[in-house]
């Protein structure tokens, strides 16, 4: 039997690659995306394509005609300095736009379970790594409208029948990134033949995780869980500084690179360590992460040696 799934966002940077994983003979995808952050010529297969907004009423009668099994929940604005340069529209995009997506939902009549793409952005600073079961508290406004995102699916799945879980991603990096985010920056400006790269803040570490883990994390989440609502950690358990991710691309192109410190690249609000404990996941679902985080920078340089190197 073939199974129905809807991925809005699916253009993006993490939707692309979730497309084509989940793509199969059994399955027959839609994918639902603005391409203002993305681009559907990041995907290697061809499933159905709307150009729509998630807060559009046009996504009543798409979602109603295609009557999914699944939806993963993937659009959203979620570069950290645009959401807080610009409160209003990251509210309506990600709390409207995925009230939007649920208020929807609720006629449709196979959906069984939706996948809400959710952030480690919900905690507070803090030194230690973070459980689901850590308090929550973020500090940024894209943080603020994810875990608004949270408790509407939480208040959804307790008023339905489908399952939802809320996928709370660390640091995804890899093949087409579409955001500004660190590895793309340095990527850019080694490109560009620079060999002193300008950075922000240097000594803050994070949980990079592959793409791909990314990706086969949220099928596990979309084809596994069958309980009400539940939120899940996506990352390694394994933090990486901005100097180490530097220090790993200058062995990867086995060339000296030196840093310096640009304030205007500085995060008025730059928390200093964010880790993951993905135990939760590992226990219910048997993942665990496949790249080590300095083979998969490795891997990603190497694609990119013939423009790195001059």
């Amino acid at each position: 039997m073939t199974e129905r799934i809807v991925v809005t966002g699916g253009a993006g940077f993490i939707g692309s690659h979730l497309v084509e994983r989940l793509a199969s003979d059994t399955t027959e995808i839609l994918v639902l995306d603005t391409e203002a952050n993305g681009d559907r010529s990041l995907l290697d297969i061809d499933p159905q394509f709307e150009s729509v907004d998630i807060r559009d009423q046009a996504l009543e009668s798409i979602l109603t005609e295609f009557d999914p099994d699944t939806i993963y929940h993937l659009a959203a604005l979620h570069y950290i300095p645009y959401c807080n340069a610009n409160p209003e529209e990251a509210f309506e995009v990600n709390v409207m736009g995925t009230r939007n997506i649920l208020n929807v939902a609720r006629q449709l009549d196979s959906l069984s379970n939706i996948v809400f793409a959710s952030t480690a952005a919900v905690y507070p600073p803090r030194d230690e790594a973070n459980h689901e079961s850590t308090t929550t508290g973020p500090m940024d406004i894209y943080g603020r409208t994810k875990l608004i995102g949270e408790d509407l699916c939480r208040l959804f799945a307790q008023e339905t029948n489908v399952s939802i879980t809320a996928a709370r991603l660390f640091n995804v990096y890899g093949p087409n990134e579409t955001n500004e985010h660190l590895i793309p920056a340095i990527l850019q400006q080694v490109r560009a033949g620079r060999r002193d790269i300008e950075l922000g803040n240097l000594s803050p570490k994070r949980d990079f995780i592959h793409v791909d883990d990314a990706a086969r994390a949220l099928e596990c989440l979309g084809t596994q869980f069958k309980g009400t609502f539940e939120p899940y950690n996506i990352g390694t358990g394994d933090p990486y500084s901005v100097r180490e991710v530097v220090e790993e691309t200058s062995a990867a192109l086995d060339e000296s690179i030196t840093i310096t410190q640009d304030d205007d690249r500085t995060r008025e609000s730059d928390r200093p360590h964010l880790e993951a404990d993905v135990s939760k996941l590992t226990t219910d679902f048997a993942w665990e992460p496949h790249v080590n985080f300095r083979e998969g920078l490795r891997e990603l340089l190497t694609q990119n040696r013939e423009v790195l190197v001059t």
